[in-house]
């Protein structure tokens, strides 16, 4: 089927669902107030109605009959071109359970149809795959879940077991700690009527270590005033004494002041002496250096003397020097000449022999 067929039968489906979509607005609630709808849907629906209605009624029970089927599709013409179709659906009238599922059912056709004449082969095939991969993973899937549950199972099974153990085991230790507790009550009270009697024992003991003491210590007080008394006496010379050295200590400190003063002041003698004698030496200090500042100039001065003196010397000689190579040369140079002029004229004496 090309797309021209397609779109014809698609076209036919849309006539068709809203044709039927108009239909089930006209309930039979509608049909018996034909006549009150007038003023609403206007004369022609109205009269359609009433013929509609009348022919249900002679023809009740025989469904497909050519002329029921006939007032349906002029009812359906007209509810196509009439401009007040639409005021249908405002109505207080709820439609049929039935129109309903037909329209559902017939809106699923459509799409359905929509779906296969607008799909091609590939993608039929295509989305066959994937349905068949879907399934797939679902039968993997239900697998998996299966398993999973008996894996639960399993371990729903070994809970409870560990949970009766814990349980065993809880109620085992219960019963430990209840022997405990019994046995640590009994030794509570075996130890509190030991504590008891050991209390009676010792506060008797008490008692008579304490009169004891007692006695020792009326005792001790009477030998302490006994010997308080002998050290009254002794306590007193002792301060005599003390008294007799804090004055021999008073005219040693008077003495040794006095013998301090003394060396003060010899002190400060010796040390106006000192400074005297330091800024004498600085005195000196400061001669000997600047005696030794003039004997370095004058060192200074010799030494540049006898430099200039050595340099005048060395260039006279080289003056001297100089002189006398010059000297001898201009006596070489004079010899020369001279032997060429005699040369010279011993040839010409020759050549006018010769003439």
């Amino acid at each position: 089927m090309n797309s021209l067929e397609a779109s014809r039968v698609l076209a036919v489906l849309d006539e068709t669902y809203e044709s039927i979509k108009l239909i089930s607005y006209i309930t039979g609630d509608v049909l018996e107030t034909a006549e009150q709808l007038r003023d609403i849907l206007g004369q022609d629906l109205t009269t359609c109605f009433i013929k509609h209605r009348e022919l249900s009624s002679q023809l009740k029970g025989h469904f497909g009959n050519a002329v029921l089927n006939a007032s349906t599709l002029e009812l359906c013409r007209l509810l196509k071109k009439s401009t007040t179709a639409h005021r249908l659906q405002s109505l207080p009238y709820e439609r049929t359970y039935g129109m309903l599922q037909c329209l559902d059912y017939f809106q699923k056709l459509r799409q359905f149809a929509a779906q296969r004449l607008t799909t091609t082969v590939e993608e039929d095939s295509s989305r066959r795959d994937y349905f068949e991969e879907v399934k797939e993973r679902e039968e993997r899937a239900v697998a998996e879940r299966l398993q999973l549950e008996q894996k639960l199972r399993l371990q729903r099974a070994e809970l409870h077991k560990a949970t009766s153990t814990m349980q065993s085991n809880e109620d085992r230790v219960r019963g430990e700690l209840h022997e405990v507790s019994s046995s640590a009550q009994r030794l509570s009270n075996e130890t509190q009527s030991g504590a008891a009697r050991q209390l009676t024992e010792d506060t008797a003991t008490y008692e008579t270590e304490l009169e004891s003491l007692t006695k020792s210590l009326n005792a001790a007080k009477a030998e302490l005033d006994r010997i308080q008394a002998d050290h009254m006496e002794t306590e007193q010379q002792l301060r005599k004494a003390r008294k007799r050295s804090q004055l021999d200590i008073e005219t040693q400190v008077n003495e040794y002041d006095t013998d301090v003063g003394a060396k003060e002041d010899e002190l400060q003698q010796v040390k106006s002496e000192y400074d005297e004698l330091v800024r004498e030496l600085a005195d000196l200090n400061k001669s000997m250096a600047e005696m030794r500042t003039e004997r370095l100039e004058y060192e200074e001065r010799r030494k540049r003397m006898e430099m200039e003196r050595h340099k005048a010397a060395l260039e006279l000689f080289t003056r001297k020097r100089a002189a006398r190579v010059i000297q001898r040369a201009f006596r070489a140079h004079k010899a020369k000449n001279a032997a060429a002029k005699k040369k010279g004229k011993k040839g010409a004496s020759g050549k006018k022999g010769k003439k």
